[in-house]
């Protein structure tokens, strides 16, 4: 006797879930993120930048300033729905489960701390901040830097302010 039940078929595809989207959708746009900042990290500044005509990967700076940016916007979506679908996640991590009746609090201030710590220091000009940013100069002062000493073109001192100085 032949019995045809439905429940037993599966479909080669799990179905669409937006927890899926949301982990993924972060995990690449941040991976185009680090991609391009790295290759604008190394890459020489604006003027000299067309001057050279610089490229790669088929795209001068610009290009990839324009794919950072839209990189950065499309992960910000990102963050935001994955933090949407996980709220009531992220809310038992603070606030506490009966297996963790004081929750995860020290680590939503150490890492409060630690990106606090960053920003201070990028925005004083101190070490380790201090440290990136002129190893960011001196790689475009060394590599990018036309010999011919073009007007415009020297080191940029880069102050706490946030002013350039020549």
């Amino acid at each position: 006797m032949a019995v045809s039940d439905t429940s037993y078929h599966r479909s080669a595809h799990a179905r669409f879930s937006g927890r899926a989207l949301a982990v993924f959708g972060v995990s690449t746009s941040s991976l185009m993120m680090l991609i391009s900042g790295v290759i604008l990290y190394v890459a020489p500044r604006g003027r000299v930048a067309q001057q050279i005509d610089w490229e790669l990967l088929f795209l001068g700076r610009e290009g990839w300033e324009g794919l950072h940016i839209a990189a950065s916007l499309v992960f910000t979506g990102f963050v935001l729905w994955h933090l949407l679908i996980h709220l009531k996640v992220l809310s038992n991590l603070l606030g506490g489960t009966p297996a963790h009746p004081r929750g995860h609090r020290r680590e939503a201030w150490v890492a409060l701390g630690v990106v606090s710590f960053i920003c201070f220091t990028a925005l004083a000009m101190w070490p380790p901040s201090s440290w990136v940013i002129q190893g960011n100069d001196y790689f475009k002062r060394t590599y990018w830097e036309p010999a011919s000493g073009v007007v415009g073109l020297g080191h940029q001192n880069r102050q706490g302010s946030g002013q350039i100085s020549r």
